[in-house]
């Protein structure tokens, strides 16, 4: 059934003239996928359906509004389109009769899902499922509509990473309520930045749940796997659990603190994952290790719980191992070097022994053929040996200098130092982080864009060993830069954008009409104003609280006489004066 409405069916908000919408740009002729049912459809006499927002193999999730409530929700329609269809124009789903039992077992278990979803109603990071019911041949699931953006647009604005103390502070409790999610048996089997949104407040939660079926290969409805975040026993039928979770938001955590997406798991093999501190230097190697046996390929190798994941994740790294891997490495090549170079001192000592005491034998073998010559002079023979040893001598010495150990080096261990001028730095590091350990220098440029290296510690073409360590100044941008427009943006929105340049920021309510409600209205500095980044000059955002105005009292300026604005001492005196009169 189609319900008038005066709602935009593309953001569920007041529409009251012709055309596109002002805030989402729908327009009413838009074309809508057959398929799925037209917006404007009433279902369970008071959602009303909207435009199409995603779709998988399971099914469609639409914007909704729930009329009864008067808040925006999303719905979700089960209808995986390989067992059944739908005509152009009409609302009742057709099953495929040799689909019929499987398109019931299928329904059954997602009605299932979402109706212990909905036992879960007010646990916080978690889309909440306000209703579930049947209707057109079919399931409906509805859902509170969340107010913010995916992980993966957040992500994007923050210069495609964010620092472990940020990801600390942001997933914790959201792991709490993974762990009460797995506990009441729903295992998610989808989570990656686009399936976990950030709030308008600041705060993760996780949607975009399915059932099994549609998360694994070699099932009657097509899968919908999330590239380098679902676990490998997803692509062979192999048990899911809990510990596929794990791999998943393992896989999320690598991509927030690196900035990288894992490899496939079905590309990957037992070496080809780089761990993430030797991507960000600044993952502390603790938390880098924990993350890395997230992902391991085998389940049974895998960190079971999430449970047991935090406990590991945020339990203090022993002191033996504070040091990071790529510090370690250093200090075995250096130990091994000293063994090289110890062990070439004592071969030289011995050397010489050698020399010395076969110039021993030499002396008492002249000696004794001086006194058994009789008349033969001693001088002659005993002068050819010591020239013998005077030459012998500047040999030894020098064997001792340690530039005679650098000809016996491995020539597999020699490479030249490449030139990593204007170049970007997060690229290079995960290009030539098994081969140098790279210390990087921020710096703010106004002559390289952000994450461009542009100095190094070791000249381009220089011989060097493989895992040298070398210092490189990375660029964090300039040091001013112009404030961005805040117009139509929300707090969340202009924050992002705002860290995105560096800028440091604080964000204000205040009363105000100026727009709309919680939405940006003002900064402490003007549009396109510099702003001083380097010296971390701070910019307050104002957020717009709306009020309903009130009649404020008459001020001098706007006392009137007749509809003649006058000032208030003139009025008196024309009051006083009409009064003698």
């Amino acid at each position: 059934m189609i319900k008038e409405t005066s709602l935009c069916m593309g953001c569920m908000n007041d529409k009251t003239y012709e055309g596109p919408c002002k805030l989402c740009g729908y327009s009413d002729n838009t074309p809508c996928i057959p398929t799925y049912m037209t917006p404007k459809t009433f279902l369970a006499d008071r959602y009303i359906v909207g435009k199409v927002i995603s779709y998988n193999g399971e099914g469609a999730v639409y914007i909704g509004y729930d009329t009864a409530a008067g808040i925006k929700v999303t719905i979700k329609e089960f209808m995986p389109d390989t067992l059944c269809s739908r005509r152009k124009g009409e609302t009742e789903i057709t099953v495929d009769p040799s689909c019929s039992a499987l398109y019931k077992t299928y329904m059954s278990e997602f009605i299932d899902l979402n109706r212990t979803l909905m036992k879960l109603r007010g646990m916080p990071h978690v889309q909440t499922v306000l209703d579930v019911f049947c209707e057109n041949n079919t399931a409906y699931a509805v859902f509170e509509y969340i107010n913010g953006i995916s992980l993966k647009t957040y992500l994007a604005n923050s210069a495609g990473e964010i620092a472990w103390e940020q990801a600390k502070e942001l997933f914790s409790p959201f792991f709490t309520t993974l762990s009460l999610i797995h506990s009441a048996g729903i295992i998610h089997r989808g989570i990656s930045p686009s399936t976990i949104f950030v709030t308008d407040k600041l705060e993760l939660t996780l949607s975009g749940f399915a059932i099994c079926a549609a998360r694994t290969t070699g099932t009657e409805i097509p899968c919908e796997m999330f590239a380098g975040f679902a676990a490998p026993e997803q692509y062979t039928n192999e048990i899911n659990g809990t510990w596929t979770d794990v791999y998943g938001i393992s896989a999320v955590l690598y991509r927030c603190l690196t900035g990288c997406t894992p490899t496939e798991a079905i590309a990957r093999n037992g070496s080809s994952l780089m761990e993430p501190m030797m991507i960000n230097r600044n993952v502390p190697a603790n938390i880098s290790r924990v993350i890395m046996e997230g992902l391991s390929l085998s389940p049974d190798k895998r960190i079971r719980t999430v449970t047991e994941f935090v406990d590991r994740l945020f339990s203090q790294p022993k002191p033996v191992e504070a040091a990071s891997s790529g510090e370690k490495q250093r200090l075995t090549r250096k130990e091994e070097k000293q063994r090289k170079e110890r062990a070439k001192t004592i071969a030289v000592l011995v050397i010489a022994g050698i020399v010395l005491a076969a110039f021993v034998v030499v002396f008492v073998m002249t000696l004794n053929g001086a006194f058994s010559g009789g008349g033969t002079s001693s001088h002659i023979p005993t002068e050819e040996p010591t020239a013998e040893v005077t030459a012998e001598v500047p040999e030894t010495v020098p064997a001792s200098e340690p530039e005679v150990s650098q000809p016996e080096l491995p020539t597999g261990d020699t490479i030249l130092m490449p030139d990593f001028s204007e170049r970007s730095y997060d690229y290079e590091a995960e290009r030539y982080g098994s081969t140098f350990t790279f210390v990087p220098q921020y710096e703010y440029s106004d002559t390289y864009a952000s994450g461009m290296m542009y100095d190094q510690s070791i000249e381009p073409g220089t011989e060097v060993t493989a895992g040298t360590t070398v210092v490189i100044k990375v660029s964090k941008g300039p040091s001013k830069v112009a404030l961005p427009d805040f117009t139509g943006k929300t707090p969340l929105e202009y924050s992002a954008e705002l860290s995105k340049l560096n800028i440091k920021y604080s964000i204000k309510t205040e009363r105000s009409n100026d727009a709309e409600n919680g939405y940006v209205f003002k900064c402490s500095v003007e549009i396109g104003d510099l702003v001083d980044v380097e010296n971390g000059q701070e910019v307050v955002v104002f957020c717009a609280e709306n009020y309903e105005p009130t009649a404020e009292p008459t001020t001098e300026a706007e006392q009137t006489l007749d509809g003649i604005p006058v000032s208030v001492e003139d009025a008196d005196y024309v009051t006083e004066e009409l009064s003698e009169v």
